[in-house]
């Protein structure tokens, strides 16, 4: 089975010029804004394909602008705002039926973001059929400094995670082919030079983090049937971390990337994919999500804290 890292390019990219302006990397820059999830989310609509503001959760700080936006792809119960709610101990939490997103301060046991999902609520009694869409629940972004992949000499993924649930509700109707529930990470490497014939096109690089078919998620290589038609690249998890998720306590991811997205838009270019440039100056690491794609009856929630991107340039 394929799974796709969201609905269309659309949603995650604006595109922007490589200027040295835009582009001025420090030392160890940190390329990912509001990384402890501070400052609120913008709500997607749920109808898939284009992205619809539908309201704002707000963060610790009210006054502060969004960086990261919900999606809730396909849900027919979307969180909204009116369903925040704060308690003791510094911790944020909206949820309802279907869904739901914790926020904990710094130092507080919940930091610093969870993301919880029941697809039994979105499909009802009998499980999502083969070509069917499915639940997703995101948070992603763009990146408004793009990091050019060959300015860089090293680019710092840190991420730790723990599974605090992860339950399969099949009723007999399971079938791995079709079904599964799985949290990653994406990041784009798309082509932002506009003076490319490719400008725009991109592959999607995968951070597998939980997978409950296997106790370390298997590569996946080849490109996405389930709306975007780019190629994806997700290294087995065993690349980026020793320890299963399944084990239910806290992994710690803490890999350069920078070999691995060389090694993506090699294999892409070898398989006929980004054909409009195979110059690598062309591309840049240009947004990101993170979050659970169910097209399997779950009931699941993880933990993350303190994800980090950080640039080294050459």
């Amino acid at each position: 089975m394929t799974l796709h890292p969201g609905f269309n390019v659309a949603l995650l990219l604006g595109l922007a010029v490589l200027d040295g302006a835009a582009t001025d990397l420090k030392p160890g820059r940190e390329l990912i804004p509001d990384n402890h999830f501070r400052q609120g989310f913008i709500l997607w609509d749920p109808k898939p394909g284009h992205h619809v503001a539908n309201g704002e959760l707000k963060g610790f700080d009210p006054r502060a602008k969004p960086i990261w936006g919900l999606a809730q792809w396909t849900s027919k119960f979307p969180l909204n705002a009116a369903a925040l709610r704060e308690i003791p101990g510094g911790v944020l939490i909206c949820s309802n039926a279907a869904k739901g997103i914790t926020l904990g301060s710094a130092g507080a046991p919940q930091a610093d973001i969870s993301l919880a999902a029941n697809s039994a609520v979105e499909y009802g009694a009998n499980a999502r059929r083969p070509g069917d869409p499915w639940v997703h629940l995101l948070v992603e972004q763009e990146f408004k400094v793009p990091a050019p992949i060959e300015r860089l000499s090293a680019a710092k993924f840190h991420l730790e995670a723990r599974l605090l649930r992860s339950r399969n509700l099949h009723r007999n109707d399971y079938s791995p082919a079709v079904h599964a529930a799985q949290f990653q990470v994406f990041f784009t490497v798309q082509n932002r030079n506009p003076q490319s014939p490719g400008y725009g096109d991109l592959l999607w690089f995968g951070i597998p983090v939980y997978d409950n078919r296997a106790r370390f998620p298997k590569e996946h290589k080849s490109k996405d049937f389930g709306g975007t038609a780019k190629f994806i690249f997700t290294p087995d998890g065993r690349t980026f971390t020793p320890d299963s998720a399944h084990d239910g306590q806290w992994i710690t991811i803490d890999k350069d990337l920078l070999p691995l997205m060389g090694e993506a838009l090699e294999t892409a270019w070898a398989r006929g994919f980004l054909s409009g440039s195979n110059n690598p100056g062309d591309y840049a690491i240009g947004g990101m999500n993170m979050g659970w794609e169910l097209p399997g009856t779950f009931d699941v929630d993880m933990q993350v804290r303190n994800l980090s991107l950080k640039l080294t340039e050459k």
